[in-house]
């Protein structure tokens, strides 16, 4: 499926906090960014989530909808934010689904990672009703989410982002449109394939300095300050120190959004040997410490097979912002509770 191009001719609401919002998916992004929204005064006007305990955290006041469909009947701006292609199609099809709800002249913001032709196709439907479609995939950690600083990738009719900034702007700090819808979900997945291979070869690293007897805090710093340093190694070694491994993102997503990436490979005919290889190592981790564990675990493959560990003192309380100088996105270390 080619990358949609939809030409908007209809006017579009200018969004304010009286706009009736609706969000489905209350996993870490979903009730972030409707946390977010609360925080700075917008209305929720219906959430919708397949497992109840997902809405424990929001206030009482905010309508508890029985369907995708209720939340799509009640809103002018719908918010998607789910795990999976399968999460995705199940929300937006059938009977009860968001499509079913949508009214005429709404906006469905798409902040899922998935399958870019299955949010074209999405999109191109959402339009026939007579709505309008964003998608908008989320980057940067979870961390900069909750405080509204993350990577907004956007792909879509540059009018209705020009009206879906007030809200995009309660998440992201840097919002950048990358062109037609099916833009921001490839980036968004080479973005996580790329960060996948960083891990795995960081692991690797990490092990050498250890086992040649290389102070690992001084050995950290010192690739930070050089030309080996990545986003990754910034966030994503003080984890295996602390021995948490968690990003707050989990291995099974991870493994999707690789799969998501070979399936691109193969769509464009390209070879994808190093991807290929990276992949596996995270599917051997998934299986051996299951879904759920954190992304950062490929590197414990190495530690248990060599019964060496790689944890040190001093990042038990470790946390991370950053800083966009001068067009670059730079990490800021920090203590948890430090502002």
């Amino acid at each position: 499926m080619a990358l949609s191009t939809v030409i908007i001719r209809r006017s579009l609401s200018t969004i304010t906090k009286s706009t009736k919002i609706g969000i489905i998916g209350l996993g870490q992004v979903g009730s972030a960014v409707a946390n977010n929204l609360l925080r700075s005064g917008y209305a929720l006007c219906g959430v919708h989530d397949i497992m109840p305990q997902a809405l424990e955290g929001l206030p009482s006041h905010v309508p508890r909808l029985s369907s995708p469909r209720a939340v799509g009947e009640v809103s002018e701006v719908a918010v998607t934010a789910l795990p999976t292609p399968r999460s995705v199609k199940a929300v937006m099809t059938g009977p009860d689904g968001l499509l079913a709800g949508l009214q005429r002249d709404s906006i469905w913001i798409e902040h899922s990672t998935t399958d870019y032709e299955q949010t074209i196709s999405f999109a191109a439907q959402a339009q026939e009703k007579g709505a309008f479609a964003l998608e908008a995939p989320v980057t940067g950690g979870m961390a900069l989410l909750r405080h509204g600083r993350m990577t907004i990738l956007v792909g879509g009719d540059e009018h209705v982002l020009k009206t879906c900034l007030p809200v995009l702007k309660q998440c992201g700090e840097k919002i950048i449109h990358l062109g037609p819808m099916g833009t921001a979900t490839i980036t968004k997945i080479v973005s996580n394939m790329l960060a996948s291979t960083n891990t795995v070869a960081m692991g690797e690293a990490l092990m050498i300095a250890k086992r040649s007897g290389v102070d690992l805090k001084s050995y950290f710093e010192a690739i930070r300050f050089s030309a080996g340093n990545s986003f990754v190694w910034e966030t994503e070694a003080p984890l295996v120190f602390n021995g948490t491994y968690d990003p707050d993102f989990t291995l099974g997503l991870q493994c999707k959004d690789m799969n998501l990436g070979y399936e691109l490979a193969r769509k464009f005919q390209l070879p994808l040997e190093l991807h290929s290889l990276v992949e596996q190592i995270y599917n051997r981790a998934r299986l051996k410490y299951g879904d759920n564990a954190g992304s950062s675990m490929p590197p414990k493959l190495t530690e248990d097979l060599l019964d060496e560990r790689l944890q040190t003192d001093g990042f038990d309380d470790w946390t991370y912002t950053v800083k966009n100088v001068e067009g670059s996105l730079v990490v800021i270390h920090k203590k948890k509770n430090e502002k």
